[in-house]
């Protein structure tokens, strides 16, 4: 099991009897002024339910909870007062009868009138989650905001572990629940730890049921009770042995003089807890990541990446994704809730640039393939990136042979904005919100205008798909993919848009964070869930990019060593300041048209090394440790290009002239060595042919 919460909270254990300290991460760096919480040093114990007959023994950091008869529960609250933004969770020696209440602290007692919580509880012979609550001292009202229809109150605040609904293939919990107080929204989050042995190997994660808008006011102050829930059985006794609670910033800590690096490190998006591997930039490579502007692979998002703009906007190009006529859903990353395939690693961190990989399976949210006998597709992501904020995303889309004859065309990117805890997609982005362009002066404008016919039938027969998104209070988003017949390396089939259904105004909640069933599955829609509440973690998606040809891969394809057939495609990607497409235009130009190199000394030139996959131009030391010059030609205006001279005898420590002027370390250009080669970006817009000289310090 992967211990989530230990890479999110500091145990607060309950020998302690007082409240948790926050000497963690997510100790607010500036905390908000709230009254103290009264001084509570004894265990209470509370009877949710009329007559509840119980027992609690406490011993080091466990609790012991006995019960007495049916359809009762009884729990016992901690010495310890939560308010603000908190986490909770406990962990049972059973997989069933247990749970986990916050309960409303009133005089410095728990408040039998006002509770709300998640347990497991064997129903009709099913072992089944719930959400109960009083409000005000009526019983289960749930949802206050009258939002959720009265008729799915049954299917939003209970969850049977039977395999028997689209996306929950789950038949028992593993005996641990959580509650989220997200004080951005108001609403309490409930959730109930689940797994399954997927490809020989357990897995677990959490399932969460619909949330309830929190009806205590400012300041109010909260009980932490473990629970015990009986259903037919006479009685029960449940031990918890893990028990932790954290009050924590709402936010991602802000790092006050961020430099161009790469760490996992925990990660806060939208109130929410979570672990991360995170690409910093210094703005003064890249003005455009200012106020905390991250790349981030996020485990609430399934480490699908994804620029963290503000902690109410995520900007993410998506992922490679397919469909079946076998199984239902979509099968991508975003269904792999359990994080069982989707893995990141860190490839490369050197001076100049950072690597990351990012691999995943194609499933469905019931963990079925597209192909018979269980057979999936794979990917693995390889995104390069410099200190300006732009990359290059390699996609490496393998295919299984067994799985030939079911072979379908696969997405290769679908830009979304995601909102978070207290906005909508549509409140991120100006008008227009999108554009697509190229380097001959053709461009679309989208939402609220939407050309789709056009754009559909037109955009593949462009030589570059230049795809920017335009946001509020954010820099531009863009991403590039490029076809043509001479050039394989960056795509080996056309790139074709579908643009249909796309809109600004969607609030899709299935991804990411959320963590409920597929909501529009109970009326056959499979594909996703649609926000109930503003409030609500949702995303609009904006076009579809795509790779339709050669289905049966007869054609355009590699072997890999394990002999199956894979697929190379790169996408250019990275973050610009609003309004400035020329800048755009010249990364892409640096990107697919440096041209070839002259008047070599010191070095040579093969064609047929190319450099795309990470945005360099590749040439090759051929004597000594001398000094080295050659002259660039590219086809216009081109920013911040990247060289790579293999071959390289010495450090990374050199001189940099640009025709015939010596640039400034660190600020003009950054270099390193990466294997025997010497790698140096420039931090310079150049408009025409200029020559480059390189020497040995």
């Amino acid at each position: 099991m992967k211990k989530i919460m230990n890479n999110i909270l500091a145990a607060c254990l309950l020998s302690s009897l007082i409240a948790c300290t926050l000497d963690d991460p997510y100790m607010p760096v500036n905390p908000e002024e709230k009254p103290a919480p009264p001084v509570v040093t004894e265990y209470q114990p509370i009877a949710l339910t009329i007559g509840a007959n119980g027992r609690f023994d406490v011993s080091g950091s466990s609790v012991k909870i006995g019960l007495n008869g049916k359809n009762s529960t009884y729990g016992v609250c901690l010495p310890q007062i939560a308010q603000g933004h908190f986490i909770a969770e406990v962990t049972a020696d059973k997989t069933t009868n247990f749970g986990l209440a916050i309960v409303r602290e009133k005089n410095g007692k728990p408040d039998f009138n006002n509770y709300t919580s998640v347990s497991v509880c064997t129903e009709s012979g099913v072992s089944t989650v719930r959400v109960l609550d009083r409000q005000d001292g009526i019983d289960n009202v749930l949802d206050n905001t009258k939002k959720i229809n009265k008729n799915d109150y049954s299917f939003r605040y209970s969850i049977p572990l039977n395999n028997s609904y689209f996306s929950v293939p789950f038949t028992a919990s593993t005996g641990k629940a959580r509650i989220i107080r997200n004080k951005i929204s108001g609403f309490f989050h409930f959730y109930v730890s689940v797994g399954k042995e997927i490809d020989g190997k357990f897995h677990e994660n959490w399932i969460e049921l619909a949330q309830s808008k929190d009806w205590g006011g400012q300041g109010q102050n909260y009980f932490i009770c473990p629970i015990v829930r009986n259903g037919n059985e006479n009685s029960t006794e449940v031990n918890f042995s893990d028990i932790r609670f954290e009050e924590f910033s709402a936010e991602d800590v802000v790092e006050s003089s961020p430099e161009f690096d790469v760490k996992q490190r925990n990660f806060t998006w939208a109130g929410f807890p979570g672990d991360a591997m995170v690409i910093s930039f210094n703005p003064k490579h890249c003005p455009a990541a200012a106020q905390n502007r991250q790349f981030v692979f996020w485990s609430e998002a399934n480490f699908v990446p994804a620029w963290h703009m503000s902690n109410e906007l995520l900007y993410c190009y998506e992922f490679a994704e397919t469909w079946s006529d076998l199984n239902k859903g979509c099968f991508e990353p975003m269904s792999d809730r359990l994080l069982a395939y989707a893995k990141v690693d860190i490839i490369e961190n050197n001076k100049v640039r950072k690597v990351v990989k990012y691999h995943y399976a194609l499933v469905n949210p019931d963990y079925k393939a597209p192909y018979p006998d269980g057979i999936y597709p794979e990917v693995d992501e390889y995104y390069t990136f410099y200190a300006d904020g732009v990359g290059v995303r390699r996609i490496e889309y393998i295919q299984k042979q067994a799985g030939q004859a079911y072979y379908r065309y696969h997405e290769l990117s679908e830009p979304m904005v995601i909102s978070g805890s207290s906005s909508i997609p549509s409140d991120h982005v100006k008008q227009p919100a999108f554009s697509i362009s190229n380097l001959s002066g053709n461009r679309y404008d989208l939402y609220p205008a939407k050309p789709f016919d056009e754009v559909n039938q037109n955009v593949k027969n462009w030589k570059e798909q230049i795809y920017t998104a335009h946001l509020n209070n954010a820099p531009d988003a863009f991403s590039v993919f490029s076809y043509t017949p001479e050039r394989p390396e960056v795509s080996p089939l056309p790139i074709e848009n579908d643009l249909t259904w796309h809109d600004i105004n969607y609030q899709m909640s299935h991804w990411p964070v959320d963590k409920q069933p597929y909501l529009n599955a109970r009326y056959g829609d499979y594909d996703k869930s649609t926000a109930t509440w503003p409030s609500q973690v949702s995303h609009s998606s904006l076009i579809g990019v795509e790779a339709k040809g050669d289905v049966s891969w007869n054609t355009a394809y590699q072997i890999n060593s394990d002999g199956n057939k894979y697929r190379v495609y790169l996408m250019l990607l990275g973050i610009n300041q609003p309004d400035a497409a020329s800048d755009i235009d010249a990364y892409t130009r640096g990107w697919l048209y440096m041209g070839s190199p002259t008047n070599l000394n010191g070095v040579s030139y093969n064609p047929d090394v190319t450099g795309y996959s990470k945005r360099e131009m590749v040439l090759m030391k051929t004597a000594g440790t001398e000094s080295c010059q050659f002259t660039c030609n590219p086809t216009g205006a081109v920013k911040n290009p990247v060289f790579r001279i293999d071959n390289w005898i010495g450090s990374g420590n050199v001189t940099v002239k640009v025709d015939g002027k010596a640039l400034v370390s660190d600020s003009d250009y950054l270099s390193d060595t990466v294997g025997g080669s010497l790698v140096i970006w420039l931090n310079k817009t150049i408009s025409s042919t200029f020559s480059v000289e390189i020497i040995p310090v």
